[in-house]
């Protein structure tokens, strides 16, 4: 099924251009610290450390990696990359070790802008590059602050870009089952957030709380659709349970995403009273199934609607579910404006399937990934030009999906997805190893999702001499908090996989 959407052709840039000529004085982004930027502060900011950066022959075509946690610095950070007609290199700040280093120098990039706390701990991984600092400089890194200063604004017109120019690369790929980076186009970063905020009503109006991670697809999907929708956007850099809902009165925000784990926290707080999320009209939850009595129990005790989307990496954000949800809990919700989806037999992805068959998610719509980096992944993913979203769903007669399962191999811990396979190649380098295989297991609370863990066969000649606890150290190492393995199984085969 599918429906409508009539967006403008336009990138990023262009539509900043237009903010320029049109409302320059109105405030589009604040940060939890109360640094505001309007639309002529962030194109005026932006451009003068695209200034700087230019100096460093870095231009069209080019890769800035931004590893940071959510800041107005990032933002701008993110423009200035667009203005160079450059891609954005988007990396988890928790990224550590062996994995920053891989993700990296994958992407070559010509310039790494971080975070203070991210240079500090990964010094000898972030040696090889050009490395610029947010609060710190010195020993190699340049001052964000002092290229911001030392940039012209003028003389410096924003790159060309083509619709199909690489504007955004991210390093989640689901559907292929390993971390490798992902292709968004300057024509998807605007028109895949556009659709989602017309699904929601999005407008001029609103104040959209971002707390979820730019370095994922929810945090940069949130906060690009309150910009390509003339919505204000305050930005915070982590979730805190207590501070959210004063961030939500201090600033009037009406509109709010997160994953399920966020809004049972919420609901945890005793301290809130019904109304302290009054200026909510609407909420919404992604990256991991919504459980009925978190979704009831968060209108019945703050009036506010709480909603499931859908979207992956590869694509966005492609369903919503309505509003008046009452009766339809468990829905992942309808094709946005857009988007058009299907039910596939997941091993014959040309025969599509009937209303209540549970098959696999296909999806197409503008603003689907360009692709991955690795040809063959790409072939894989897209049929036809459909996207095979790796998901088992279920179509009923109105068009609402019903998550069923997966097909890939994906774990899901707290909304972070874990790719398995990333974490047995890191096993497979241990000499004790001979074969892993890692997956999922539920944890006690099922609002955290399931936990890592490992089944590894040793060689022969390291039985009995190596324990659970130095595979699960060695890996552990190497990988962000979330990814990290709980257990190890000694076994003698692996289980079918």
């Amino acid at each position: 099924m599918a429906t409508k959407s009539s967006y403008p052709h336009q990138n990023p840039i262009d539509a900043l251009l237009d903010y320029l000529r049109s409302r320059p004085n109105d405030t589009f982004l604040i940060d939890e610290r109360g640094v505001a930027l309007t639309y002529s502060d962030l194109y005026n900011t932006a451009s003068r450390l695209a200034n700087s950066l230019s100096k460093f022959d870095i231009g069209h075509g080019d890769k800035i990696a931004i590893v940071m946690s959510n800041s107005v610095e990032a933002v701008i950070s993110l423009f200035a990359t667009w203005i160079l007609g450059a891609s954005a290199v988007l990396i988890d700040p928790l990224t550590i070790s062996e994995d920053l280093d891989y993700q990296l120098s994958d992407s070559a990039p010509k310039a790494v802008i971080a975070d203070k706390s991210v240079i500090e701990r990964e010094r000898a991984v972030l040696s090889k590059y050009r490395v610029i600092g947010v609060d710190i400089s010195g020993q190699g890194v340049l001052s964000f602050q002092e290229l911001l200063n030392s940039g012209s604004p003028t003389g410096l017109r924003p790159i060309e870009v083509r619709d199909d120019d690489v504007g955004l690369i991210y390093y989640y790929a689901g559907i292929a089952g390993r971390t490798m980076q992902v292709w968004h186009t300057y024509f998807s970063l605007y028109s895949g957030p556009y659709a989602f905020g017309e699904a929601i009503g999005l407008g001029p109006r609103d104040s959209v709380l971002v707390v979820a991670q730019l370095s994922h697809i929810l945090g940069l999907t949130e906060l690009m659709s309150a910009f390509v929708r003339g919505s204000k956007a305050v930005i915070a850099r982590h979730f805190d349970a207590k501070d959210t809902p004063e961030l939500i009165r201090r600033y009037g925000i009406t509109v709010f995403a997160g994953v399920p784990l966020m809004f049972d926290q919420i609901l945890n707080n005793k301290d809130l009273s019904p109304n302290a999320l009054s200026s909510l009209r609407l909420a919404l939850s992604a990256a991991a199934p919504l459980p009925p009595t978190t979704q009831l129990g968060f209108y019945q005790r703050f009036g506010v609607p709480l909603v499931q989307f859908y979207g992956l990496t590869e694509a966005y954000v492609l369903t919503v579910q309505p509003i008046k949800y009452k009766d339809i809990t468990g829905t992942v919700g309808s094709a946005i404006p857009g988007a058009e989806l299907k039910i596939v037999d997941p091993n014959d992805p040309s025969k599509e399937l009937g209303v209540g068959s549970v098959g696999e998610l296909a999806a197409k719509a503008p603003w689907i990934m360009k692709g991955y980096s690795d040809p063959e992944d790409t072939r894989k993913a897209i049929y036809n030009g459909w996207l095979l979203t790796g998901d088992l769903m279920v179509m009923d007669d109105k068009g609402l999906l019903y998550f069923r399962g997966v097909k890939k191999r994906m774990i899901k811990y707290k909304g972070y997805p874990i790719f398995p396979r990333d974490l047995e190649i890191i096993l497979m380098r241990h000499p004790a190893v001979k074969e892993a295989y890692v997956t999922g297991e539920q944890a006690e609370d099922p609002n955290i999702g399931q936990l890592p863990v490992a089944y590894v066969v040793l060689r022969d000649e390291y039985k009995g001499k190596v324990s659970d606890k130095e595979l699960i150290d060695f890996v552990n190492s190497r990988v962000a908090f979330y990814k990290k393995l709980r257990k190890v199984y000694f076994v003698d085969k692996l289980p079918t996989k």
